[in-house]
């Protein structure tokens, strides 16, 4: 005879029903709002904060906005006097070609939800509004709109401009699978760049005086450079990434131009300011350096997760290891704030075509925002 499954009651079934339909909802209308940036530049009078404001005012929050200009938006919805801060980045990467489903309209597919934002982050968010429409709790929310972008500043003038003090625990809901992550990479992008002389690919110039060989000179150097992070402990080292190189015009010029921007993973306990200087040693005086983002790992300090981790203890948060990616959550442990990440999804699918989040990922993050909540 076989074993009979354990079942749930009808009104565990129901209530679980009524949330995901909930979350679908609010997910759908998230993923219609286009909040790509970069290209586009937010405001806060675009579409998505209007209908936020109108929401989040109808569950009797108070809602303030900052626009900071350029697509930094800050948008912080409180009510009551709660002592956990959600935070989420509504913009998202841009669109690829190669979709097969909408980007900007939610497609259930085998237990799925495909779209742009859906996994990085808007699910988390659909998550949150899901919750102050179903529970009578104090909560506190903050949606930012420049964390895919470039010189993003929206959690650094809300740090500056806001008592964290009357809060115990930031959560920062970016793709874990549910884990409560309290451990990443910091992150650095910058950019170089290398002139030379203009001339005829014949003469000898082309050697020392080429703005491309320049470049490749130092990238020689930034590859050996990364080399000597890596170790038994840490085998990916720095992530040391060049992601662009323009220059040059044609096979019998010397190219008098080069641009290129590269990005470096530090690793957890390492400064990323050391790091940084580390790779352009030497070649200081041969470039015009920029770095756009110059941010800590997730704690700066290895012993600066003790907060984080007993309040994951707390509330039962299954806990995982630290991860390769960085968050903005490492922003606020800066400051002092103990931060963990802990969102649903799995980064993997996060800026890739048809990206997806698996529905039962929201539900569970729902109900483990809930239990920290209750």
């Amino acid at each position: 005879m076989s074993q009979a499954m354990p079942m749930q009651s009808q009104s565990q079934l129901s209530s679980d029903a009524f949330i995901s339909e909930s979350i679908k909802k609010h997910l759908s209308y998230l993923i219609r709002q286009d909040t790509c940036n970069p290209p586009r530049d937010i405001k806060f009078n675009d579409p998505i904060f209007v209908g936020l404001e109108v929401f989040f005012k109808a569950q009797n929050f108070t809602v303030t906005m900052a626009d900071f200009g350029e697509g930094h938006v800050a948008f912080y919805a409180v009510k009551g006097k709660p002592s956990v801060l959600f935070n989420v980045h509504l913009d998202t990467v841009p669109v690829t070609e190669g979709w097969q489903f909408d980007p900007f309209a939610l497609t259930e597919n085998q237990g799925r939800y495909y779209g742009r934002g859906t996994c990085d982050i808007k699910g988390g968010a659909a998550c949150l509004m899901a919750l102050a429409e179903s529970i009578d709790q104090d909560m506190a929310v903050l949606f930012t709109t420049d964390e895919e972008g470039t010189h993003n500043c929206c959690i650094k003038h809300f740090i500056e401009g806001h008592d964290l003090s009357v809060y115990q625990q930031v959560i920062v809901a970016e793709p874990t699978q549910c884990l409560a992550i309290t451990e990443h990479r910091g992150y650095v992008s910058a950019h170089g760049h290398f002139s030379g002389s203009s001339g005829h690919s014949s003469s000898i110039q082309a050697h020392e005086g080429n703005a491309v060989h320049q470049a490749n000179q130092w990238l020689t150097h930034a590859l050996q450079t990364a080399e000597t992070q890596q170790s038994k402990i840490n085998p990916t080292g720095a992530c040391f990434n060049v992601g662009y190189i323009k220059g040059g015009e044609k096979n019998n010029m010397i190219a008098e131009d080069c641009q290129l921007g590269f990005s470096i993973r530090v690793p957890a306990g390492s400064s990323s300011a050391l790091i940084y200087q580390s790779f352009i040693d030497g070649y200081e005086a041969q470039a015009q350096w920029h770095c756009s983002l110059l941010a800590p790992a997730l704690p700066e300090q290895l012993s600066g997760n003790e907060q984080a981790n007993s309040f994951c203890q707390q509330h039962n948060l299954q806990q995982g290891e630290a991860v390769d990616f960085w968050t903005e959550a490492s922003l606020f442990s800066q400051a002092g704030m103990p931060a963990l990440v802990l969102g649903p999804g799995d980064i993997a699918q996060a800026h890739t075509v048809d990206e997806w989040v698996a529905i039962d990922q929201l539900l569970m993050c729902y109900r483990i925002y809930q239990g920290i909540l209750s």
